[in-house]
């Protein structure tokens, strides 16, 4: 397990709607010492099965699962969300 890399998992079939999500999470501030990756799911069956397939795909600790339609606005929030857990 990677203790310092946050992966975003995202299940996405819209590119438009994947590359504008993936904008606002370039934008995100990242904490020292941590990395950040971005795992696209495409062609799942179900977003269940789409979602399993990117946490057996990464070794982050922290992993944070979206639809491609939601954009992280507030750019604190991996800070913010270290301090959750």
């Amino acid at each position: 397990m990677n203790e310092n890399q946050i992966a975003f998992i995202i299940c996405a079939d819209n590119v438009q709607y994947y590359n504008e999500c993936v904008r606002y999470i370039n934008e995100l501030e990242v904490p020292e010492q941590f990395t950040t990756d971005i795992i696209c799911i495409q062609e799942a069956d179900n977003m269940i099965q789409g979602y399993r397939a990117g946490m057996q795909a990464s070794d982050a600790k922290y992993k944070v699962y979206l639809r491609q339609d939601v954009f992280i606005l507030n750019p604190k929030f991996l800070h913010e969300l270290l301090q959750l857990f």
